[in-house]
């Protein structure tokens, strides 16, 4: 059973700690705080009982651009807020999210941990510092009201539970602190985004920054918190660093494109003889296939490079949109296509040019130019 914050009523709204002075820095009111800045950050500073304090928020690269805070300071996923003050060693952050879809995880800098009850999330220094940033990690985190204080309320620490595979962690409720007592084996990664399986070929997905490779082996023995993202899509928060993993094989599972259904998030799984019309796109899109009648919704989300029309097993990773699985290619490995495929013939003097004209002795795999009897063909050996 996860314990609860012993200081509960004081992060709720209220109770001062016993020698704490606590400042509230936001409670909603952003649109008289003054905000400046653009669709790339914005910030402010507030003074509270004499203490001055800077409110940062900093867009990523990779994000919607941020919008000025009024009702609700929003952070997206890989965004940044930073909370400073050169009057007071900050010890304890009260970060309170405006709703649960919007209370995802957020990565505290150095020196500073979250512990999270409900909508409220708080980090702690013992040491105190001058400022305190948190990255949202797991997506967009919208903060209804943020308090600092120059002591540390008594926390106790959520109970980490043990679980042996992928359905009993996804058994649990979402938010719970658990012990991975299960190997797991990596089918794909994308940046901070490990999707992988258990024993049992169960798939779930981990969220933490990683050097892991398809095919690795992440040991048994780390702790983190069991994730409901979005409300369908099982996730594993790492409480520190993700363990060293030893070197193995991943081999998707062929399925049928009628058996892909939400129950798969999280998935990498192969599709055979899937049917493409035209040529598939080459920025992030959305797209469709076909595989024995049936129709496949798809979407070019790691930017691979595009492919010409024709029948490809396609390795892809499921996720969920709008309630419905969308799929995200990995792989697409040719079975046919729209370009002539032509054998060699020993009675015939063949020539074999790429594409940017230039002779090739002896072509690898790839598209080619063959000139044979004064004529040429695009091929794909």
């Amino acid at each position: 059973m996860k314990k609860l914050l012993l200081s509960m009523a004081f992060l709720a709204g209220g109770i001062a700690l016993a020698g704490a002075t606590d400042y509230v820095l936001f409670d909603g009111n952003g649109g008289s705080l003054g905000f400046t800045g653009d669709k790339n950050g914005w910030s402010t500073e507030v003074t509270v009982d004499g203490k001055t304090f800077k409110i940062e928020t900093i867009k990523a690269e990779s994000t919607s651009n941020l919008v000025v805070p009024t009702g609700q300071i929003r952070v997206y996923k890989s965004s940044k807020i930073t909370i400073s003050s050169s009057d007071v060693a900050m010890k304890q952050i009260t970060l309170t999210a405006s709703e649960s879809k919007y209370n995802n995880a957020m990565t505290p800098s150095e020196g500073w941990a979250i512990t999270t009850d409900g909508l409220i999330n708080t980090a702690t220094n013992d040491n105190g510092a001058a400022s305190a940033t948190f990255t949202a990690a797991g997506g967009q985190f919208r903060i209804q009201k943020l308090v600092v204080s120059d002591q540390v309320a008594e926390i106790e620490v959520p109970e980490a539970v043990s679980v042996k595979s992928v359905k009993e962690t996804i058994a649990k409720e979402s938010e719970t602190s658990v012990t991975v007592d299960y190997q797991l084996t990596v089918g794909f990664v994308n940046r901070s985004n490990i999707f992988c399986c258990d024993a049992e070929g169960d798939f779930i997905q981990i969220y933490g920054s990683n050097t892991y490779n398809v095919g690795d082996v992440i040991p048994a023995g780390w702790e983190g918190s069991y994730k409901l993202y979005n409300d369908y899509t099982p996730e594993l928060i790492p409480t520190g660093d993700l363990p060293v993993a030893t070197a193995g094989t991943f081999t998707p599972k062929a399925v049928s494109a009628a058996d892909i259904t939400n129950d798969l998030v999280n998935s990498v799984v192969l599709v055979k003889d899937v049917v493409f019309d035209a040529a598939t796109p080459a920025e992030k899109a959305n797209f469709t296939g076909t595989s024995n009648g049936v129709s496949l919704s798809l979407r070019n989300n790691y930017q691979l490079e595009s492919v010409p029309a024709g029948t490809y097993d396609v390795t892809i990773v499921v996720t969920i949109y709008n309630n419905a699985p969308s799929l995200y290619v990995v792989n697409y490995a040719s079975k046919t296509s729209g370009i002539e495929t032509v054998e060699d013939s020993a009675e015939t003097d063949i020539e074999y040019y790429n594409l940017h004209g230039f002779r090739v002795a002896n072509p690898a795999h790839g598209l080619y130019i063959r000139v044979a009897d004064g004529k040429a063909t695009k091929v794909i050996l």
